[in-house]
């Protein structure tokens, strides 16, 4: 087996939390996301997310979160995460929050998407957070 089929082997099935607070959408993004094999748990608040992450079985890889999730804030919600899981790479999705606003806030996401956005954006962000970086020797 190669190095590569390796990796893409070990990405395959890596649990992704997805959290939006519109029901549809969060719908949607949790399938996408599973249509490119990975597993998803779909939350439509931030701290259910939250808590979910500190005692889930299986430790969440990514984080896909909408900016505006009802009771908590999608920035506040990855600094928490990261607070328990130093590894884990964060996407924020949002149609409403302002490109200047994130840029000036001091927690910043491994990747930012505007809504709308393509499915296989989507999908090519979250294996790009997922592949590791090839340092050089």
């Amino acid at each position: 087996m190669s190095a590569n089929t390796t990796a893409t082997s070990e990405l395959t099935g890596a649990l992704v939390f997805v959290v939006d607070d519109n029901e549809l959408l969060g719908e949607i993004t949790a399938q996408l996301i599973s249509s490119a094999g990975y597993r998803t748990r779909l939350f439509h608040q931030g701290r259910p997310a939250r808590d979910a992450m500190l005692t889930a079985p299986v430790t969440p890889r990514v984080l896909v979160t909408d900016f505006d999730i009802g009771d908590i804030n999608g920035l506040d919600l990855i600094r928490e995460a990261r607070a328990h899981l130093p590894g884990i790479k964060t996407l924020l999705v949002s149609g409403t929050a302002a490109p200047e606003a994130l840029a000036a806030h001091p927690i910043k996401p491994d990747a930012f998407l505007a809504k709308p956005f393509l499915a296989a954006t989507l999908i090519g962000t979250v294996d790009q957070l997922l592949t590791p970086s090839r340092a050089t020797v």
